[in-house]
């Protein structure tokens, strides 16, 4: 067993990762002044970089011929994705570890960032949209297979995303689907 792999569910792509608590800390989370991660809050200038790159945003390596992205329904019909994509591997962790993703959290988190930071004296520079979910109800996830992307300047974020063409997209897999209540 690898030094840094407490779960034998690892993948060997991300066994340079940091872990917390078992977890592989993706990429581009969020990490506090003091050292600590803050799962569920991105580093925008990571995942600008793992945009424009082409860099996973768990492992944080270069990303191949099949990307797979996490998205919601309204993400789907958009064609738009707020989050760089994954490797198929990476993308199967993360599909089973994330809380979100996985099901185990029918509403996002209730304290923000911001808030967060403000108390470690630090200034919040973005992740508008982890703010706009604050405490709402989880949404429906699927993974979805493509070819490539385009990054483009979101219209309603004003952060990058990735556009995906019709002609790239490969394959949707619901991996949660969300109830009145927040959860199945």
């Amino acid at each position: 067993m690898h030094p840094n792999d407490p779960s034998p569910g690892i993948p060997p792509r991300l066994l340079h990762r940091p872990t917390v608590g078992g977890l592989v800390v993706p990429y581009t989370t969020l990490q506090l002044p003091d050292g600590r991660w803050r799962f569920g809050a991105v580093d925008v200038d990571r995942q600008t970089k793992a945009l424009n790159d082409r860099l996973c945003q768990t492992c944080g390596t270069g990303l191949e011929r099949r990307i797979v992205f996490a998205m919601r329904d309204m993400d789907l019909d958009a064609m738009s994705a707020d989050e760089p994509g994954m490797h198929p591997e990476c993308a199967a962790y993360t599909a089973a570890a994330c809380p979100m993703l996985a099901g185990r959290m029918s509403h996002h988190h209730t304290h923000s960032v911001e808030t967060q930071l403000s108390a470690l004296g630090v200034a919040f520079h973005g992740d508008v949209t982890t703010q706009a979910r604050l405490g709402r109800p989880a949404a429906a996830w699927s993974l979805a297979w493509t070819s490539g992307y385009e990054v483009y300047l979101h219209p309603r974020t004003g952060r990058l995303a990735a556009r995906i063409a019709a002609v790239q997209l490969l394959r949707v897999r619901p991996i949660v689907t969300a109830t009145a209540e927040g959860r199945s």
